[in-house]
């Protein structure tokens, strides 16, 4: 598949928006909304990669309503129209599980329950919801795996290639992942409860922003720190009590930062600290590496 540059979040990475999607070329168009700031990576993540998860209201199973949400629901749709088999998968097994989510879902949104089953279910929440939905069950020895999943954000993954896998084969490219995380993600999803769902944000720089990008984007050493984006990630897990096993949802953020950069100064000053302090391999896996100092003298500029 081929690379498409453009400025729509919401078109696929390897589509060319359609005229009336694509935005004008000026400084400060903002397309998509600011990343809510309690979800922006701080200081420490400088040091090493962390779980860094907080504990989630229970009744929240998904990421709040916002003006993102109704553009990234048919973004979803279309995606489930007309590529299902690349945003779309569930193996033999996970069909009650998909339900007891889509029960979980709507009842958390107050509205009525689907009339879907299985994995239909499932497409079916996803298609009310901005977030991604992943649903994990315990093998035979109990370890978490992969069974079913909802994907139209993908962040350089497929979800094709990881179904079946465990989180440290889902993972597995992740920088300094079985140095840093494998064991307190592992102790984490042990001690998961029902009551205490959590938390916990991924982030990166990159310069495409759509959020349906599968593959790394080629390096463009010629592109300005100015049309670069911010993409986060809002991740949440949580035990269902039916089933006992976990739903992993993820709704992601993304942001020019030309627009970030009118921030407050200080916030500014404290992302240039850490697009400078992070490791080269994070950098690398973060696809920041290419362009660290040209970012890291582009925040300065605030």
């Amino acid at each position: 598949m081929s690379i498409v540059f453009h400025n729509n979040p919401f078109t696929p990475f390897d589509r060319q928006p359609s005229l009336r999607e694509t935005p004008s070329n000026g400084s400060g168009y903002r397309l998509s909304i600011a990343i809510p700031e309690g979800l922006l990576p701080t200081a420490v993540d400088a040091v090493r990669l962390r779980v860094g998860a907080r504990p989630l209201d229970v009744a929240q199973w998904v990421s709040v309503e916002d003006a993102d949400w109704a553009p990234t629901i048919a973004m979803k749709r279309a995606l489930i129209a007309q590529r299902p088999q690349e945003v779309i998968s569930c193996l033999e097994g996970a069909e009650e599980a998909c339900e007891e989510v889509a029960t979980g879902i709507f009842s958390s949104l107050q509205l009525p329950p689907t009339h879907e089953s299985g994995l239909d279910a499932l497409v079916d929440a996803a298609l009310h919801v901005a977030d991604d939905l992943c649903v994990l069950l315990p093998d035979e020895n109990g370890v978490p795996r992969l069974v079913a999943g909802v994907l139209c954000a993908p962040n350089r993954w497929r979800l094709a290639d990881k179904i079946g896998g465990t989180m440290a084969g889902i993972h597995q490219p992740v920088a300094r992942y079985a140095d840093d995380l494998d064991s307190p993600v592992n102790a984490m999803l042990m001690r998961l409860s029902v009551e205490k769902p959590v938390w916990r944000i991924n982030w990166g720089i990159s310069n495409h922003p759509s959020l349906f990008q599968p593959e790394i984007p080629p390096v463009t050493p010629d592109m300005q720190a100015s049309d670069m984006w911010f993409r986060v990630e809002w991740q949440t897990l949580r035990r269902l009590p039916i089933t006992g096993g976990i739903l992993f949802t993820i709704r992601t953020y993304v942001e020019k930062l030309s627009d970030f950069m009118v921030r407050d100064q200080q916030l500014v000053q404290d992302i240039a600290e850490l697009v400078n302090k992070i490791p080269e391999n994070v950098a690398t896996y973060k696809s920041i590496a290419p362009y660290r100092e040209k970012l890291f003298a582009y925040f300065e500029t605030r």
